[in-house]
C-alpha cells in the first residue's frame, strides 16, 4: 500500500479529498491528516507516508516552507502542491525544492486519482528498485571475498583483459593496482592436506581464513597488496612495488612465516616471483612465485623460495644431464616386485628420487612418474591373480593420495611404504596357493601311489612347471617330492606286510614299485630293515 497524508487549513478540503476518491481501489492509504506546515512535520516522522498532499497557503508555515523542510529532513516522499494562486514564482519555486506536481485549484477527482496512480506506480518501482539494490549490496558484502578471489586469481592466471573497465572492477573490489611495479608471492601451508584429512571443509576455510588475514596484515605494512586463497590450497598475494620498498619482500616473508607459526602452529614454503613492470605481464610473476613454491619438492618445507636462484639452478643442471625416462625403471620395478625383493626396490627409488632432486625435476613430473609406478604395480598383481579389494591398507585412490605429500623424501617414502604391502600382498597370496597346490598334489599321490608318477604327471595336475612344484612343495613339506612319496608309499608297504600271505614283490608293485630290489633298497633306507627283516619281527 502507498501511504498518503493530507495537509491542508481547511477540513472541508481535507475531508472533500479524503471522501471524493475510492483510495483503497488505488491501493493508497490516507495515514493522516494536518492543519498547517508545522504540524505536518511533527506527523510525518511518525506516519512515514510515501506522498504528501499539501496546499500552499496556511499559517504558521506556509506550503512552500514545508516542502522545503521536508526535501531536506525525508528526501524520498513526493509533494504533491496544491494551489489557489496561478503564480509562476510559486510554480518556480516548488520544482527548485524538489516538489513532484504542481496543481491548480479546483482540481478533479479523475486528474487527481490518475496523478496519485502514476506517482503510486513510480513509487513502487523505486521501493523495488532499492529493495534490488540493497539485495545485491547484501550479496556483495556477503559473497566479496569470493568475488574478489575469483576475480584476482583470474587475473595472475593471464584471463582478464588490462583495459578501463579491469581497473574499475578491481578498484570497485578494493584491489589496488597502481604499481609501478608488481610482484606475487604465493604461501602454501606444509603438509596440508595430510593433517587435515579428518578436518571438516569449515575447519579448512578458517585455517585459510586465518593464514590470509596473517599475510595480508604483514605484507600490506610494507606494500599495497592484496592476498587472497587460490583456486588450490595456497594463498596468492598480489604486490604493487616501487623503488622503495621492493628490497623488502624478503623481510615480510620471514616475518608472514614467523607470525603463522606463532600463531597459527603451522610450517609454510613461500615462493617469490620476479617483479614486471606491465601489468599484463602479471601472470608471468604468478607462474614463477607457484614454480618457485613447488621447488620444495626437493628443497624441502618451511623454505622461502625466490624464482631467480632456483632459475640459475635450472638452466645450469639441464645442460649437464637429461632425465632417463620412467619407462627405463618399470621393467626393473616390475622384476624385483614379482620376486620379492624389497632391498632392490628401496635401491631403485633412492637412485631415482637422487636423481630428480639433481636435475630439479619438477613437482607435477615428479608426482605423474610416481602415479604411473603405482599404477602398473597394481595392474602386475591383478595380473599375478592376487585381489587387492580385501585389503583395507591397499584400497585408496594413488591420484588423491599423492596429494598428500609435497617433497621427494615424503613421495619416496609413501612409495616405499606400498610397495611393501604390495611384496606382503604377493607373499600372502603365495603362501595361500603354495598350500592349495601341496594339498591338491598330496590327494592325487593319496589316490593313486599305486601307480607310477612322475614329477612332470603331478605338477600337471596342479598345472604348474615341474621345476616350481618341486620349489613349492619342498618349501610347503621340508622334503623333496620324491622323498616325500618314498616315505607314503614305505608306510602303506609297512600296512600290507602285515598280511603274512602276501608276496614281498607283490607288496612291492601294489605301492608303485616294479622293481622289487629298488623296492627293498627303499623300504630299508627308510625304516633300517629290508621288508623280509621288517615282517619277521612283527
Amino acid at each position: 500500500m502507498i501511504k498518503l497524508m493530507i495537509v491542508d487549513d481547511e477540513s472541508i478540503i481535507r475531508k472533500g479529498i479524503r471522501t471524493s476518491i475510492d483510495w483503497w481501489a488505488l491501493q493508497v492509504e490516507i495515514v493522516g491528516e494536518a492543519r498547517n506546515g508545522k504540524q505536518a512535520l511533527e506527523l510525518v516522522e511518525q506516519l512515514k507516508p510515501d506522498i504528501v498532499l499539501t496546499d500552499i497557503r496556511m499559517p504558521h508555515m506556509d506550503g512552500l516552507e514545508f516542502a522545503q523542510q521536508l526535501k531536506q529532513q525525508f528526501p524520498y516522499i513526493k509533494i504533491i502542491i496544491l494551489s489557489g494562486y496561478d503564480d509562476f514564482n510559486y510554480a518556480r519555486k516548488a520544482l527548485k525544492i524538489g516538489v513532484t506536481e504542481y496543481l491548480m485549484k479546483p482540481v478533479g477527482a479523475e486528474e487527481l486519482t490518475a496523478l496519485v496512480s502514476r506517482i503510486g506506480a513510480e513509487i513502487a518501482e523505486e521501493k523495488r528498485q532499492n529493495e534490488k539494490e540493497q539485495s545485491n549490496q547484501f550479496l556483495m558484502r556477503e559473497n566479496f571475498p569470493l568475488i574478489q578471489r575469483k576475480w584476482l586469481n583470474r587475473l595472475l592466471k593471464g584471463e582478464t583483459r588490462i583495459n578501463d573497465a579491469m581497473l574499475d572492477k578491481a578498484n570497485q573490489l578494493r584491489i589496488p593496482l597502481d604499481g609501478p611495479e608488481y610482484g606475487v608471492v604465493v604461501v602454501d601451508v606444509d603438509d596440508f592436506r595430510l593433517n587435515t584429512e579428518h578436518v571438516s571443509d569449515r575447519e579448512k576455510e578458517l585455517i585459510h581464513y586465518s593464514i590470509n588475514n596473517i599475510v595480508e596484515e604483514v605484507f600490506s605494512s610494507v606494500f599495497l597488496c592484496t592476498a587472497c586463497h587460490s583456486d588450490f590450497d595456497n594463498i596468492n598475494v598480489l604486490l604493487n612495488a616501487n623503488m622503495q620498498n621492493k628490497h623488502r619482500i624478503m623481510e615480510c616473508c620471514n616475518e608472514a612465516q614467523r607470525c603463522i607459526a606463532r600463531y597459527m602452529k603451522l610450517s609454510v614454503t613461500i615462493g617469490v616471483g620476479n617483479y614486471v613492470s606491465q601489468l599484463s605481464e602479471i601472470q608471468e610473476s604468478y607462474r614463477q612465485a607457484v614454480y618457485a613454491m613447488q621447488c620444495k619438492v626437493y628443497r624441502g618445507k618451511g623454505q622461502i623460495i625466490a624464482y631467480h636462484e632456483v632459475e640459475s639452478e635450472i638452466q645450469g643442471e639441464s645442460s649437464k644431464r637429461a632425465v632417463l625416462l620412467p619407462s627405463e625403471d618399470e621393467k626393473e620395478l616390475l622384476e624385483y616386485l614379482s620376486t620379492m625383493d624389497k632391498e632392490k626396490i628401496d635401491e631403485l627409488l633412492e637412485n631415482r628420487f637422487t636423481q630428480f632432486a639433481q636435475s630439479f625435476v619438477s613437482y607435477e613430473n615428479i608426482k605423474n612418474i610416481s602415479l604411473k609406478w603405482v599404477i602398473l604395480a597394481i595392474a602386475h598383481l591383478e595380473q599375478m591373480g592376487i585381489d587387492l579389494s580385501g585389503s583395507k591398507q591397499l584400497v585408496l585412490n594413488p591420484y588423491t593420495e599423492i596429494e598428500k605429500y609435497e617433497t621427494t623424501d615424503d613421495i619416496q617414502r609413501w612409495l616405499g611404504g606400498l610397495f611393501t604391502l604390495f611384496i606382503d600382498s604377493i607373499a600372502a597370496y603365495k603362501n595361500v596357493r603354495y598350500k592349495n597346490i601341496v594339498s591338491v598334489a598330496i590327494k592325487y599321490i593319496q589316490e593313486h601311489y599305486s601307480e607310477e608318477i612322475r614329477l612332470e604327471d603331478i605338477s600337471a595336475q596342479v598345472f604348474v612347471t615341474p621345476n616350481y612344484f618341486s620349489r613349492i612343495f619342498k618349501e610347503e613339506t621340508g622334503q623333496h617330492f620324491t622323498e616325500w612319496l618314498n616315505k607314503y608309499r614305505v608306510e602303506k608297504a609297512k600296512i600290507l606286510l602285515k598280511d603274512v600271505s602276501a608276496k614281498i614283490y607283490e607288496v612291492a608293485e601294489r605301492v608303485g614299485y616294479n622293481d622289487y630290489k629298488y623296492f627293498t633298497h627303499i623300504f630299508k633306507k627308510a625304516t633300517g630293515l629290508t621288508p623280509k627283516e621288517y615282517r619277521n619281527q612283527l
